[in-house]
């Protein structure tokens, strides 16, 4: 990567989708409030968003995952520059297939990988999720498809998991989830702390 520029720069010249202003800060706010002490992120691109949130919460500890052997190794050389290497780590591979091998608890789950799969990854990530932690899912409303009535054949795979993925968020009684239409549409679900 070029130092001449920033991150963000460098993503827009590459076109990498990185996480829109608007959603970045949202979650910053989000997990300034939770503090957690892991945090699962689900699609690192180039680590724009990973750089953001350690930074937001300086003793946290990041789990990435990236399909992109490309974009991984551009992650993997900013999160050395920004001084993060000893609380990253970055999971080269498909989230489908390596979800079920990553262990212990997350107080944060930033979700912005592959929408056709969101819905497949939902009970993973609820068992994930610690009580009281956020799973912050971006890019939710998809270009303006989900929940509209109208889908582009392309695009209906992913609608119809996003969809989904929606209305089992908001009725899922372990969960308080609300649903913005800010940036391409954010759904935010708090965890409830379950009393023994």
């Amino acid at each position: 990567m070029n130092e001449h520029f920033s991150i963000k720069e460098y993503a827009l010249i590459r076109k990498i989708p990185i996480i829109s202003d608007a959603a970045l800060e949202i979650l910053l706010v989000k997990l300034k409030e939770v503090q957690p002490e892991r945090i699962l992120e689900i699609g690192t691109a180039i680590g724009y968003s990973g750089c953001q949130m350690l930074s937001a919460c300086p003793f946290a500890k990041l789990v990435t995952v990236e399909i992109n052997p490309e974009a991984c190794a551009v992650a993997k050389e900013i999160f050395v520059s920004a001084g993060f290497e000893h609380r990253v780590q970055l999971i080269e591979g498909d989230v489908n297939e390596v979800i079920g091998y990553i262990g212990g608890k997350f107080g944060f789950i930033l979700l912005d990988g592959p929408k056709g799969h969101y819905e497949q990854l939902r009970p993973y990530l609820t068992e994930l999720l610690e009580g009281g932690g956020v799973l912050f899912a971006d890019n939710i409303l998809f270009k303006g498809y989900v929940n509209n009535g109208y889908t582009a054949h392309k695009h209906r795979t992913a609608v119809n998991s996003l969809e989904a993925f929606i209305k089992h968020m908001q009725g899922d009684k372990r969960f308080i989830a609300e649903l913005l239409n800010i940036g391409d549409g954010i759904l935010i679900a708090y965890k409830k702390v379950l009393n023994n």
